[in-house]
């Protein structure tokens, strides 16, 4: 308890410092955001060729799967 209190104390800190704002979005737009619009294409993709018939539950298994895996 003690220790998350201290985490939490410590991202708070953090997250209200101008720089590491700055320096977390510099580092989100240069690695994960690439990666997050090739995934939101991918699914797209999947849901347009999906099988009309195809229960939804199904496809939404194999295309989380997918995405997390690729």
């Amino acid at each position: 308890m003690i220790l998350r209190s201290l985490f939490m104390s410590a991202a708070r800190r953090v997250a209200s410092d101008p720089k590491m704002r700055a320096k977390a979005k510099q580092v989100f737009d240069e690695n994960a955001r690439p990666i997050l619009e090739q995934k939101a294409r991918e699914a797209k993709q999947m849901a347009s060729d999906r099988e009309p018939g195809e229960h939804p539950a199904r496809f939404a298994g194999r295309a989380f799967k997918k995405l997390l895996d690729g």
